[in-house]
């Protein structure tokens, strides 16, 4: 992803305890947009690329991005985090309890030294999400924004594809969220999770392969399931015109209707930044 800073010409720095910030920090970069909640309008949208490739390199950038950045000077309403790792286990609701995160993570990663196990609620699919930060990388966040909730990144995906199908008994959703490396996929039917999964990647054919690897598995049917696809993958990708060959309905994600958008945005195409831009939706 390229550095974009997008700001709407409404967008005022005195405003901003009437703003919400919302922040997404990735190996892949580090974007942050704002919401002027009064008026129901995202007015800013700006993107640092980062390129990393562990996350213990995460902090010294971070240190930079925040020291260059005025705005995160700033006072605002409300500030939500999101963090993007891989690293990730969900666990629903009824086998979750207070000091089984441990347990629950290392059915499937091993936990790092000086990594720490953090947990987010994802009320809508009755389960946790549990995965791992750098310790110090969390210490630094809650320093520089202590009124601020940090999540895992599949929140405002996860959450948001069911609060829109909640009424949609019948509507199947497969979504495909895409980093540089790796990308997540989850099936909803109706308003229920039905799978999560992340999977690494070199080319289309990989990514071709998991998909219809897991349409096999559940017997979804490829000419009647929704793929909706965000996150950083071209409207060119190889990746996308090769699904479309063996899937008859293949989108790339919309913003939320309920929020209107700067002018500015429109030079990006809506997928990059849909799951950021409906963090705040979530709540």
């Amino acid at each position: 992803m390229r550095d974009i800073r997008f700001i709407d010409k409404t967008f005022d720095s005195t405003q901003t305890l009437l703003y919400h910030l919302s922040i997404q920090i990735s190996l892949d970069g580090f974007s942050f947009c704002i919401l002027d909640i009064p008026k129901g309008k995202y007015v800013l949208l700006r993107n640092h690329p980062v390129f990393l490739k562990r996350p213990r390199l995460l902090l010294n950038r971070l240190r930079d991005v925040i020291e260059e950045e005025e705005l995160f000077g700033l006072e605002y309403k409300s500030i939500d985090i999101i963090y993007s790792t891989r690293k990730s286990t969900l666990v629903p609701e009824g086998m979750y309890s207070r000091g089984t995160a441990e347990k629950f993570f290392a059915f499937n990663h091993p936990l790092e030294n000086n990594f720490a196990i953090e947990k987010t609620h994802l009320h809508k699919a009755e389960a946790w999400s549990l995965y791992e930060i750098p310790v110090n990388f969390r210490e630094f966040l809650l320093s520089k924004f202590p009124k601020a909730t940090i999540r895992h990144h599949l929140y405002p995906i996860i959450e948001s594809a069911l609060k829109r199908n909640k009424s949609q008994t019948d509507r199947v959703e497969v979504h495909l969220n895409f980093f540089r490396h790796d990308f997540d996929l989850m099936v909803i039917e109706g308003p229920k999770l039905r799978l999560y999964n992340n999977f690494s990647y070199r080319d289309e054919n990989d990514v071709l392969y998991y998909v219809m690897y897991i349409f096999e598995q559940l017997k979804l049917n490829p000419e009647k399931a929704n793929v909706i696809i965000s996150g950083y993958i071209s409207r060119m990708a190889p990746h996308y015109h090769l699904l479309k060959k063996y899937i008859r309905k293949v989108a790339f994600a919309k913003l939320d209707t309920t929020y209107q958008y700067s002018y500015t945005f429109n030079e990006i195409p809506e997928h990059y930044y849909a799951p950021l831009l409906s963090l705040y939706r979530c709540e």
